[in-house]
């Protein structure tokens, strides 16, 4: 009873901050946008190869969750994670409880973000995800993190609000 206690209270400080950050525009550093998208690769890695694995060869790139490649991508998240936990406390404020340790949230944001995935594919879309994972698996994790960041910052032109709102960076 206390762990379902503990979740509710987690997903709506969630969903309290999510919304608080987008009235207020809290931002974050590219640098902390860069991490928690590089956290979160090997999660959306796996998600994405789950969703699709009835519908690719499983010898495709993206079902590979054992191979070097893979691994880096894991690494590279539990090197970023001290970044993107500063990230995500500003992204949800003052609303997430003060006793509420983000280092136990890692649970609940990588159950969030499975989930998430998993409900955004389309099987149709599985061979071009397919796809995008082997262009981008030469690339270093962090460098995959920060084309996240600039295409969303790219696709939040105008009226669009991305759900990381990434602050400006002046130009040089």
């Amino acid at each position: 009873m206390k762990k379902l206690a503990c979740c509710v209270t987690l997903l709506s400080a969630l969903n309290i901050g999510a919304a608080q950050a987008a009235e207020t525009r809290a931002c974050v550093s590219p640098e902390q946008a860069n991490a928690i998208f590089t956290y979160i690769l090997p999660v959306v890695f796996e998600a994405a190869g789950t969703k699709c694995s009835p519908y690719l060869d499983q010898d495709v790139a993206l079902m590979q969750h054992k191979s070097n490649s893979y691994e880096k991508y894991t690494t590279a998240s539990e090197q970023a994670w001290p970044t993107a936990k500063h990230g995500i406390k500003i992204m949800f404020g003052e609303k997430m409880p003060e006793s509420m340790d983000v280092e136990a949230m890692r649970p609940f944001l990588d159950g969030l973000v499975t989930a998430m995935v998993s409900d955004g594919i389309k099987p149709k879309s599985c061979a071009t995800i397919s796809e995008a994972y082997t262009l981008l698996e030469p690339l270093p994790p962090s460098n995959v993190g920060g084309l996240i960041g600039l295409f969303m910052k790219l696709g939040s032109q105008g009226d669009k609000k991305p759900p990381i709102n990434i602050c400006e960076t002046a130009e040089k």
